[in-house]
């Protein structure tokens, strides 16, 4: 997975993002939506972490950890 792979959520509202991506498990109000997108084998996982603002997505950005979110 790469960011480029997500840029098309740029400048979308949040109910956009619920409709396309779902809603997981983030509050409505929350600044900051997070999505597990990809998980090895081994257990590391990449997070899509949807940043708004004024209700529309701002930035978007890929993490990849082994830790719980």
């Amino acid at each position: 997975m790469k960011r480029e792979d997500f840029n098309n959520l740029l400048g979308k509202s949040r109910i956009e993002i619920k409709g396309e991506i779902g809603d997981g498990f983030n509050y409505y109000m929350n600044p900051v939506w997070t999505y597990e997108v990809e998980r090895t084998w081994f257990g590391r996982r990449t997070i899509l972490m949807v940043t708004f603002d004024d209700e529309v997505v701002s930035e978007i950005d890929l993490l990849k950890t082994f830790r719980k979110f």
